[in-house]
């Protein structure tokens, strides 16, 4: 029995122990997340500072899930930026691993993207494009302008290792495009930069120098090694445009902050001394690189062109063979590269086409719904449309038939004030002619007439001819549309005595009336109206009267 309680005892001692190892493993410190806290928020700033504090973390296997996977992602990401190559994909794939199933997916994102810079350190081009695929589907997913901008500058940087220029711009504006959005200022001018690296290489200098501009704008001067990499960018350009003096001006100005690439910047100098004869400077910096890495056929080439200058032939000779050492191995190295990107491409198109097809395949009944919805859309579009038109049209009828009607009863107004007018003057004129007919008539018969000396004295008053002719002639041009200005334009050898007999005879009056009224023999009224048919060219046949009446 005793022995039973033993064995029971140590069981129970056992399992305690498991479970406490396991509750140990799984426990993230509050020391560890402090350090883990100040690491993220210092990466973007101070990487080295964040890669210090990474590295105090002493286990890290002793940190919970999600803060093993989050240190993983913080470490590759502080090396990344520290530029340590890291060879070894085992960190960088817990991340991957734990933020696989979509529990973050903006971590997810950058961690696919890390290991894209792992596999390219290791020279895996297809787990490169494979991770870099994944890392751009979990950016636009979760819309990290940011994260989605570095992975089209990867994508860019991989289409020039295949000196497919036009991509490689492509991708770069769409890098800058997504960072801009995303206020990553530092990264829009090193994108800016590489833009105008892209013209440069199409040897678009004048256009290369515009974005090197626009990126020094933007670039702060505590930025001490942007600042140097676009001086020397500028430098490049304006040497390539025979600009050797300006050339020479940005190239010292790029010696001012000091990095990995100052073998580069001598041998800048030594190129542009060299173009401007002054040889003991030019020797001076070629003097000072002692290893100049890929630049070796620049460098080697000046060599030979300074000492030709300075007629050391068999310096001449001997840099010469170096030069072709320094080609062949370039030469070499750019057709594996070539190679490698060809297999780069191959392999990108090959995952582009099979991601392509999952998401069509995967896709195809919200494509369905999309297409059904985009009909639907299409149909009330056209229906709006139609109906709009309709009422845009009667709307215009309607205004049509507005203005047709406020036409109408102006006209009628018009008409009215006209009519008004013209039974006015009418009036008038019946009035002045019976007046004028009352003192033919008494003129007539004011021999016989039998009435008191008031009515003789004025019956034998003669009519003021000036102002009978005017205000006869104003009366009848008003009832007659201008008549006497009508006579005169046609027939202009009237007199004005024709024009008030023409009137005189077109307003009733007959010629005894007319002789009466003028104080003139019937007569003589007789020979003005042959000669008036004369002015007027009638015929025998004619009806003076009738003509003058049709006028």
């Amino acid at each position: 029995m005793l022995f039973l309680c033993l064995f029971s005892m140590r069981q129970l001692l056992i399992l305690l122990s498991l479970c406490l190892l396991i509750v140990s493993c799984g426990h993230t410190s509050p020391q560890d997340k402090v350090l883990l806290s100040r690491a993220d928020s210092l990466m973007e700033a101070h990487p080295d500072s964040a890669l210090t504090l990474l590295q105090h973390i002493t286990d890290s296997k002793r940190l919970s899930s999600p803060d093993h996977a989050l240190y993983a992602l913080l470490m590759s990401q502080a090396l990344d930026k520290n530029n340590i190559e890291v060879q070894s994909d085992s960190l960088i794939r817990i991340a991957t691993a734990y933020y696989h199933g979509g529990k973050d997916l903006s971590h997810a994102g950058y961690a696919w993207f890390y290991l894209s810079r792992v596999e390219e350190n290791r020279g895996d081009a297809e787990g490169q494009a494979e991770a870099l695929l994944k890392a751009q589907t979990y950016a636009m997913r979760s819309h990290n302008d940011k994260l989605l901008g570095f992975v089209y500058g990867d994508k860019a940087k991989m289409y020039q290792d295949q000196n497919q220029l036009d991509s490689m711009l492509h991708y770069n504006r769409l890098a800058y495009s997504n960072l801009k959005k995303a206020g990553d200022k530092r990264n829009c001018i090193v994108c800016l930069l590489v833009i105008g690296y892209s013209h440069y290489l199409e040897k678009q200098y004048k256009t290369a120098l515009v974005y090197y501009n626009l990126a020094l704008q933007e670039c702060t001067d505590t930025d001490f090694l942007l600042v140097s990499s676009i001086h020397r960018q500028q430098c490049l350009a304006y040497y390539c445009l025979k600009n050797y003096h300006k050339a020479l001006y940005f190239a010292r100005l790029s010696t001012l902050s000091s990095d990995m690439y100052d073998y580069s910047k001598t041998i800048d100098l030594a190129m542009i001394f060299n173009k401007l004869n002054q040889l003991d400077s030019a020797d001076f910096y070629l003097r000072k690189c002692t290893n100049p890495h890929e630049m070796a056929p620049e460098y080697y080439q000046t060599r030979i062109n300074v000492c030709a200058k300075q007629k050391k032939w068999d310096a001449v000779i001997y840099y010469m063979d170096k030069l072709v050492i320094a080609k062949d191995s370039l030469y070499k190295h750019s057709l594996l590269e070539s190679f490698a990107g060809l297999e780069k491409k191959y392999n990108y198109q090959r995952i582009a086409a099979e991601n392509k097809t999952l998401i069509i395949t995967n896709q195809e009944n919200k494509n369905l719904i999309l297409l059904l919805l985009l009909s639907l859309s299409v149909s009330a579009l056209i229906l709006l449309l139609w109906r709009f038109r309709q009422k845009q049209q009667q709307l215009e009828q309607h205004k049509a038939l507005i203005k047709q009607e406020q036409a109408l009863v102006e006209k009628e107004k018009e008409n009215n004030r006209l009519l008004q007018h013209q039974l006015t003057m009418q009036q008038a004129l019946v009035k002045n002619i019976e007046l004028y007919k009352r003192i033919a008539m008494d003129r007539l018969f004011r021999s016989n007439a039998k009435s008191d000396n008031n009515v003789k004295e004025k019956a034998s008053l003669p009519v003021d001819s000036s102002a009978f002719y005017e205000e006869f002639i104003s009366s009848m041009d008003a009832l007659y549309l201008q008549y006497s200005t009508r006579l005169a334009n046609q027939y202009p050898q009237l007199t004005k005595n024709d024009l008030l007999i023409c009137c005189l005879l077109h307003a009733g009056l007959d010629s005894a009336m007319i002789a009466s009224l003028l104080n003139i023999q019937i007569t003589s009224l007789h020979i003005t109206r042959t000669r008036l048919r004369k002015k007027l060219y009638l015929t025998h046949d004619e009806n003076l009267l009738d003509f003058l009446a049709k006028f």
